[in-house]
């Protein structure tokens, strides 16, 4: 069975558990107090911020933005000449290509229009020489009906001479 507990011996006991309670009060007392000393010292303390470098800063970039932008401007200027060289000369060229470009619709145009004329005289000269066949066929056969093809050869022979 268990043994009974002196009274004396309890308290003994509750006295050691007592002290180290209060060690560990005292250490976080301690802790506490120091913390809070550091965040009083947090709170008290300010930020000096000094923007003298960073004023230099800004000038120096603003100096190097200025440079880069003066040539990029004269780059650009550079660019402009040179391209408006170039119009001309492409200019040039261009008006001697609707030039030659006129030139060439021009003669197009004469030597369909030339086409076009000499396709109506052939038709023209068909339609004839059909006509003048037709007539000569009709006439050679009103002569072969009358027995008048001597008489023509005749008379033919006798206009040649």
């Amino acid at each position: 069975m268990a043994q009974k507990l002196k009274s004396q011996d309890l308290m003994e006991l509750f006295n050691a558990k007592l002290d180290v309670a209060i060690e560990k009060f005292d250490m976080n007392e301690k802790i506490i107090t120091t913390v809070n000393k550091k965040l009083e010292e947090i709170n008290n303390s300010s930020l000096k911020v000094d923007y003298e470098p960073l004023g230099t800063v800004v000038q120096e970039n603003d100096k190097m933005f200025k440079e880069h932008r003066s040539e990029l401007l004269n780059l650009f200027e550079k660019q402009i000449s040179t391209m408006k060289v170039v119009a001309k000369e492409k200019e040039k060229y261009q008006l001697y290509f609707y030039g030659a470009l006129t030139i060439l619709l021009f003669l197009c145009t004469g030597f369909l229009s030339y086409g076009i004329d000499q396709y109506h005289k052939k038709e023209d000269a068909e339609r004839k020489l059909k006509f003048y066949a037709r007539e000569s066929y009709r006439m050679n056969t009103y002569l072969k009906e009358k027995n008048l093809t001597e008489k023509y050869e005749n008379w033919l022979e006798s206009k040649q001479k």
